[in-house]
């Protein structure tokens, strides 16, 4: 039977209760960061019962966890929910396919990894407890956790998972994912994940009474309160959201114009039957613009989180919108520029706009790049930027058998919004000045490969010409006939 969507009404109540999740589950969760981190400083082995003080920091540690990750979860979707554009839902949704994935890679693990992952540690724990009530409501949370890897952990929601944070070589692919992105199918993965965590958490807290396992209640709560107060970062009478609010419609715009162009060698070599030849012909050209897809993707993506964070309600919500921020900003510049020499030789900026136009003679154009070289290497050496601890945190609760959620609740608490913004600010700002950049480019790879096209392709040409002489011949609507060879004899004119 086929689901209906949700209400306004539904997904309005949906958005207030993940709000109110804000105010009533930061508090909880600084008492027990507060309660781990003591715990931490203690040497299990001058502790008596080892088993017993191991498994009471797995049961904190996956408190911690579970309410971050409902709180995470909650940011993405209430950001999706609070947009009309479609083009900032995609951007909003295509991180809970992220946040779900690397949730259920840290409590249970995929393949060779699973003994890492906190589940497996704990059960083992718990066998040598030998506990029965416990391990039979262990096996109750595996037996969720493994419908939902049948249906939300497959091999094409890992991939769209790397699509999502690392973008790819072939923007297609990740446009392909974007525009089939659904709220309904992102609410319901949500919703089947959250499934398991709320009964994880009246799970820990029966264990947690049951074995006495001492909490120790944060008195300031990390001082979220003052920090609320002096972090933030102002947008007078929504000036910056509303701004960005426009150009996402633009960006996404030209993206779609774009991209359909980068097709068009594929029909056209179908329709025609002109043989792989003629793509690999306009191959050279189509990747030369390459890299203003994945300027638009940036683009769309970082001014969607701004929006996002600018919007939130929320200081731990604000804060966890400033971690995607992170993200974006790391992974993009890498794509762009890169933190390592290697990393810029292979670049797109010097491999596709400053190696073609460093020989330029407008002296206007060499000028721009020589500035713009600079602000990128600026950026490079930044530690606001180039910060790969925080970047994975941000990521990854767990990276292989080191545990990050202190580290992301930490990083969660202190980060500045003034500092993030205005790297982020940067990057925006550059973005526009690579995409004239790039077409600039694009123009010089356009005039060299189309001289080699037009001395090689006279056969290519013959074959299109014989079938406008058909199509004129052709006994079909007018109207419709004059198109077609309008559309030809433009086709045409490419090569």
């Amino acid at each position: 039977m086929t689901q209906k969507p949700a209400s306004e009404e539904t997904i309005h109540r949906l958005y207030e209760n993940m709000g109110n999740n804000f105010s009533l589950y930061v508090p909880i969760l600084c008492s027990c960061v507060s309660s781990l981190e003591s715990l931490e400083d203690i040497d299990e082995k001058e502790y008596k019962c080892i088993k017993e003080f191991k498994l009471w920091k797995i049961f904190i540690r996956l408190y911690v966890f579970s309410l971050l990750m409902d709180l995470d979860l909650s940011t993405f979707l209430r950001a999706n929910f609070r947009t009309m554009l479609v083009p900032e839902k995609r951007f909003n949704l295509k991180y809970i396919n992220v946040i779900t994935l690397e949730g259920y890679k840290y409590l249970f693990g995929f393949g060779k990894d699973k003994d890492n992952a906190i589940w497996a540690k704990f059960k083992i724990l718990a066998k040598e407890i030998n506990d029965s009530e416990l391990l039979t409501d262990i096996n109750k949370i595996e037996q969720q956790a493994k419908e939902f890897e049948n249906s939300y952990a497959l091999s094409t929601d890992k991939d769209t998972r790397n699509l999502s944070i690392h973008y790819d070589l072939y923007p297609q692919k990740v446009y392909d994912f974007l525009i089939q992105i659904g709220e309904d199918t992102e609410t319901n993965r949500i919703n089947a994940f959250l499934k398991i965590i709320k009964d994880i958490l009246p799970f820990l807290h029966k264990y947690i009474l049951k074995f006495q396992i001492p909490l120790i209640y944060s008195t300031d709560n990390y001082n979220i309160d003052v920090r609320e107060k002096i972090n933030y970062f102002p947008d007078g009478n929504n000036k910056l959201f509303n701004e960005l609010g426009a150009q996402i419609t633009l960006y996404s715009n030209n993206l779609d114009s774009i991209v359909s162009n980068c097709k068009k060698t594929k029909i056209v070599q179908d329709k025609f039957k002109l043989g792989e030849t003629f793509e690999g012909r306009l191959q050279t050209i189509v990747k030369s613009i390459y890299l203003g897809v994945h300027i638009h993707f940036i683009y769309l993506d970082l001014a969607s989180a701004i929006r996002a964070y600018l919007s939130s309600e929320y200081y731990f919500e604000k804060q966890l919108n400033l971690r995607r921020i992170n993200i974006i900003v790391y992974e993009g510049f890498k794509h762009i520029y890169g933190y390592t020499d290697i990393e810029q030789s292979k670049s797109f900026w010097k491999q596709n706009i400053y190696s073609i136009l460093i020989s330029s003679t407008d002296k206007n154009l060499t000028d721009l790049l020589v500035k713009i070289e600079r602000e990128l290497k600026e950026l490079a050496v930044s530690d606001d930027i180039n910060n790969m601890q925080l970047r994975e945190c941000s990521v990854h609760y767990r990276f292989k058998d080191r545990d990050n959620t202190l580290t992301l609740f930490n990083a969660l608490v202190k980060t500045n919004p003034l500092i993030e913004m205005n790297k982020a600010m940067k990057l925006l700002k550059i973005l526009p000045e690579l995409i004239n950049l790039n077409t600039n480019s694009i123009s010089v790879v356009n005039s060299t490969e189309l001289e080699k096209i037009k001395l090689s392709n006279a056969d290519t040409i013959e074959k299109i010409d014989s079938c406008l002489m058909m199509i004129e011949q052709a006994n079909v609507d007018p109207e419709l006939k004059l198109k077609t060879i309008e559309t030809i004899n433009a086709i045409k004119k490419l090569l």
